[in-house]
């Protein structure tokens, strides 16, 4: 049942425990005024509604909650004794003492009400500061600036330095990254570990290198990114090049087989060797001395013009092993070919003085994958 608190005057449970408004206890504790109906505390003797005296049955007083069995009214008239009914009226004093009583119970529930509330309100401030003073996020700090208006100036003073540093702070990335440079991004990461913008960094930071490692396109590059960055944006486009220049790597014998072939082509030129010439030559030649489409025989008549002057006793060509060996795919066939360069010395046994004797000459060329070359030209650097 609802019934109004006897000391408030809020709506309570007669149920509850204590009344939520002023925390009077209630279950076991209040009855109906016999005279008025009224809600009273059961301890006491007079009705706060009417004034009249409640003089409490034994049983009542055991169980106050219930609610008195009103007697029947008999119909005939009753003689009142006016001494008796003098007596059930209280006294003036009793009622003054009761409302004291009440006002000093109401002002120390407000006392104790208002303590807890002041004390919860300086828990949740104190919580507050130190979860401000432990972020880097200025929202939060300006957040706690406008909740708690009234928090202690020292609170307050701390947080607001606190979000000038971050200022600062912010002012450093924003430094770092218009510089567009590793290393003040990691200065600025070694100095501010627990900044938001530290994931920020190494995003940043992985992009530089992986633009270094491209720009570079060597083996050395996207190993060193492939490295560093395990977990990169662009560890798998690195991992691709890589593997591209790796299968395009020249090996030893690669290179012993591209070495031996133009030592037996400049050999035969020097020995007017027509076999071991055509040994060396692809069965279609692309380019020889930047003319298309020559044939081997236009290759052999090359060389019979280099020994055609009667005063040559001798000739050879010496290798300078600056070799140049790159692996490249045909545009037209799609097969890897070999991309040659290097120099070689030419010197010339002559009894005529004035002629040429000494020459070196910057040769490019092109190798098939069966070791045969496809392209030849030479270009003339020094003359003696």
């Amino acid at each position: 049942m609802i019934i109004k608190c006897p000391e408030c005057g809020h709506q309570v449970s007669d149920l509850a425990e204590t009344c939520p408004s002023c925390g009077i206890a209630i279950a076991g504790k209040i009855l109906k005024c016999p005279h008025c109906g009224g809600t009273m505390l059961a301890a006491q003797d007079v009705c706060p509604n009417c004034l009249q005296t409640v003089r409490q049955s034994a049983s009542q007083q055991e169980s106050p909650s219930t609610p008195p069995v009103p007697q029947q009214v008999q119909q005939e008239p009753v003689e009142v004794d006016n001494e008796q009914e003098t007596k059930k009226k209280p006294s003036r004093h009793g009622w003054l003492a009761t409302l004291i009583v009440a006002l000093v119970i109401a002002l120390g529930v407000s006392f104790v009400g208002y303590y807890f509330y002041q004390h919860t309100q300086e828990q949740n401030e104190q919580y507050a500061y130190e979860n401000a003073m432990q972020s880097s996020e200025p929202a939060v700090l300006q957040n706690f600036l406008d909740i708690y208006t009234t928090a202690p100036q020292a609170h307050r003073d701390s947080v607001m330095a606190h979000m000038e540093q971050l200022k600062l702070i912010d002012m450093e990335w924003q430094n770092a990254v218009r510089s567009q440079s590793k290393v003040a991004l990691l200065k600025y990461m070694q100095l501010h570990p627990q900044s938001v913008h530290v994931t920020e960094a190494k995003l940043l930071i992985d992009s530089l290198d992986w633009i270094q490692a491209a720009n570079l396109n060597t083996l050395e590059s996207y190993k060193s990114y492939m490295e560093a960055h395990i977990d990169g944006l662009h560890y798998d486009d690195a991992k691709m090049n890589y593997d591209k220049l790796n299968d395009r790597m020249v090996t030893p014998q690669e290179e012993q087989m591209i070495s031996s072939l133009f030592n037996t082509y400049f050999n035969s030129l020097a020995k007017d060797d027509e076999p071991g010439l055509l040994s060396t030559l692809n069965t279609v030649i692309r380019t020889f001395f930047n003319r298309q489409n020559v044939t081997k025989a236009d290759v052999i008549q090359y060389m019979k013009k280099l020994h055609e002057a009667e005063d040559i006793s001798s000739m050879n060509f010496l290798m300078n092993n600056d070799w140049k060996i790159d692996k490249i795919e045909n545009i037209d066939t799609g097969e890897v070919e070999y991309s040659v360069t290097f120099s070689v010395d030419q010197r010339i046994d002559r009894s005529d003085p004035d002629q040429e004797r000494l020459a070196t000459y910057k040769v490019s060329a092109k190798v098939t994958p069966e070791g045969k070359i496809v392209d030849m030209n030479m270009k003339k650097v020094v003359k003696q």
